[in-house]
């Protein structure tokens, strides 16, 4: 009769997994997370050849339907992970926040939240929490009622920090949200100084020819084909030239290098008879504007160096924001006898833009102490009399620590002004033969240890002993781990240690919550576009923190 199943049909149902069996479960779960990782969409499940894979690979496994997974297998994990990230988030006695905005192809806006702590282990934790839609304006007041959102759902505990792009109305919802402490993201401080430096005219200019002379490269494949040859000739590279992006300052420094090191060929190239007949708008580079860009380059490699160091999620960064302006500043981006008229412009106009930055009383004194609190800096980039007072105000937190001190019965005790460090010593200058940021830093290092005054309220004596004791320990090297330092020297400074687990988990960046962009880019590709707004942020939030 037609319609009825064959024997050898009947038999195969019988044989496969029922739904609810564990290797059912285990391969849908495995397929799930395949979806996240991977950044598959949900269809991929309706996918031909997707199915035949997996009907190979286990003949007795029925493939659910996407809705399956979209509305039943994701939510359930991404249930499951905010539990597990919610129990690692009680646990910590301080978290800091970055958050951002972005716009995605269906031009919806969304904002991202990421938190850091340190646990008791001294691990940096990163957490993307979460991704919403925000249709509204980001205005301030729509932005800080985000954050407190995300604060409520969570169940944060005291969060020491937010960190942003320097937007106005980033300032505005750290205020209306009672964040004691808001940076402005120093990547993001780095790419407005260095922006303003490559607009002035002569590397304008600059960029702008060798720009054209890359386009060129790039869209003429008889260009691209002499150019591969004549790097062979002149010994260099085979690799292409970079295009840089507008709006990623260090694209440009990318394009500069890598031009300057095939230029030789390049050169070869644009000579050649071949290109000259039938290219003449582009010109090679004189021998003064490759000087030019050799100048321009050793200016901003010092910045690049700068960004992309700090931009690490697995160690403390926001204590090398002040010691890193020092540096530039004070070094990097002062005069030499050898500038031209052009370098100076560009190394004026980007030190105009970073002075002003971190200016405040409260930010700075919060990111002087932050710096105390790093074995790796201390007050080693400050004087002697600086440092003291920094010391002291960490101490007199360090003392606040201690349940004694609240019942301290000294007569007025909480009306003097008191200075438990005294006589800094000569500071011992670090070394350091390690590259990026410890290299770039090494020459500015040296710590001063204090000795203690007689005079000190009975209250902050364990405070003062624990900050006499750690300045006198050696300064870690800039290549180290801080964390692994206060993992060891946290059963002798229990007070600073308490301190550092709460200051040293402030990044100096919003860089987190900037990576998201990327990831969200491939989820909400041409062929999702149109994704819901909650699975966003359940893709992303999968994607970032499931192990």
């Amino acid at each position: 009769m037609l319609g009825q199943p064959t024997l050898v049909e009947v038999c195969h149902k019988l044989d496969q997994y029922r739904p609810s069996s564990e290797r059912s479960k285990d391969i849908s779960d495995k397929i799930a997370m395949f979806i996240v990782k991977d950044l598959r969409p949900f269809s991929v499940v309706s996918n031909e050849g997707f199915r035949a894979l997996v009907q190979t690979l286990d003949p007795r496994y029925t493939m659910p339907s996407r809705t399956y997974f979209s509305e039943t297998a994701i939510p359930d994990m991404y249930d499951q992970v905010k539990a597990d990230v919610k129990l690692q988030l009680s646990k910590a006695s301080s978290v800091a926040l970055t958050t951002d905005g972005w716009t995605s192809r269906a031009t919806e806006s969304y904002v991202t939240i990421t938190s850091t702590h340190i646990s008791a282990d001294w691990q940096i934790h990163n957490y993307v929490l979460q991704t919403r839609e925000l249709p509204l304006s980001h205005t301030g007041e729509n932005i800080a009622n985000v954050l407190k959102d995300a604060i409520n759902e969570w169940g944060l505990p005291e969060c020491s920090a937010l960190v942003t792009d320097n937007a106005a109305n980033m300032s505005v919802a750290a205020k209306l949200v009672g964040f004691q402490h808001h940076l402005g993201c120093y990547a993001h401080t780095l790419n407005l100084a260095a922006q303003k430096g490559l607009k002035i005219n002569s590397v304008s200019r600059l960029l702008g020819q060798i720009r054209r002379i890359v386009s060129f490269f790039h869209r003429s494949t008889t260009a691209a084909a002499a150019l591969k040859e004549c790097s062979k000739v002149v010994g260099v590279r085979s690799v292409k030239l970079i295009q840089d992006v507008s709006t990623r300052w260090n694209s440009a420094v990318d394009m500069l290098e890598r031009f300057l090191e095939l230029q030789p060929a390049v050169y070869a190239a644009l000579m050649s008879k071949e290109i000259r007949s039938k290219e003449k708008d582009v010109t090679t580079l004189t021998d003064a504007d490759v000087i030019l860009a050799e100048n321009v380059m050793s200016v901003l490699i010092p910045l690049k160096t700068v960004s992309t160091g700090l931009c690490k999620e697995s160690c403390p960064t926001a204590s090398l924001i002040l010691p890193l302006q020092k540096k530039l500043l004070e070094q990097a981006l002062t005069f030499n006898d050898t500038d031209t008229p052009a370098i100076r412009q560009l190394k004026q106009t980007i030190a105009d833009d970073l002075k002003p930055r971190y200016s405040s009383a409260s930010v700075k004194m919060f990111l002087e102490e932050v710096a105390l609190l790093d074995p790796r800096c201390k007050t080693s980039y400050l004087s002697d009399a600086h440092g003291l007072l920094v010391s002291n105000r960490v101490i007199s937190s360090a003392a606040s620590l201690v349940p004694s001190v609240v019942d301290d019965p000294s007569p007025d005790s909480s009306q003097q002004k008191v200075t438990v460090l005294a006589d800094p010593s000569e500071g011992k200058q670090i070394s350091s033969r390690a590259g990026g940021l410890a290299s770039f830093l090494s020459d500015v290092m040296a710590v001063q240890p204090s000795k203690p005054t007689n005079a000190v309220p009975s209250g902050l004596q364990r405070a003062t002993e624990e900050m006499f004791q750690y300045l006198k320990c050696d300064l870690l090297g800039l290549e180290n781990d801080p964390l692994i330092w206060w993992r060891e020297h946290e059963g002798s400074l229990p007070l600073l240690a308490m301190l550092a687990r709460k200051y040293l988990c402030v990044p100096a960046t919003s860089v987190p919550s900037e990576r998201v962009f990327s990831t969200a880019g491939d989820i909400l590709s041409a062929q999702r576009a149109s994704m819901d707004s909650d699975k966003v942020d359940m893709l992303i939030f999968l994607k970032k923190n499931m192990k």
